[in-house]
């Protein structure tokens, strides 16, 4: 299963705990920086794989497939792989083709069905009521949340596998 989050300088701000009768106090930021979360979710395992890019194009998604198909290829060797992504205009099937792995695309208009989704609403919680300086300061931090999926995949189990791929 696969997707990209917009992460960007200025998060979300969500809702926080005040004394009766005041206002919580929120730092604001005008102006923003933006790059994309790429990550694919082996739901099974919790095996994640993901690459922080600059855009949601053509190009970048053929980075992200030739990274991709690197760590596949040293994960399952040279059994197909078969990528499960929504109809997004950046996920052309020719890219997947030219590099061996086959590409599902999702029901139109049906993120629920996608895993990947769950895993992009922790992030989101993790990351909002958060402003970064810079782009770095974001993709410092963001790795720093990725970093305790990619040492217990037990947790993206636990997220992403859905009934419908379980029961499959």
């Amino acid at each position: 299963m696969h997707d990209e989050m917009r992460t960007g300088t200025r998060t979300q701000c969500k809702k926080r705990y005040a004394p009766r009768g005041h206002r919580p106090v929120c730092k604001v930021k005008l102006g923003y920086t933006f790059s994309y979360l790429y990550a694919a979710i082996a739901p099974a395992t919790g095996k994640l794989i993901a690459l922080l890019l600059p855009d949601m194009t053509k190009d970048c998604f053929a980075i992200f497939m030739d990274h991709f198909k690197k760590h596949t290829k040293a994960l399952h060797g040279t059994h197909n792989v078969v990528l499960i992504a929504d109809k997004a205009g950046a996920h052309q099937k020719s890219v997947c083709e030219q590099r061996g792995i086959a590409l599902e695309p999702l029901p139109t208009a049906c993120p629920e069905l996608n895993p990947v989704e769950r895993f992009f609403e922790e992030l989101r919680k993790e990351l909002s009521n958060r402003l970064f300086e810079t782009i770095g300061q974001l993709e410092t931090y963001l790795c720093r949340i990725l970093k305790k999926y990619f040492d217990h995949p037990e947790s993206l189990v636990q997220l992403c596998q859905y009934p419908y791929i379980r029961d499959a």
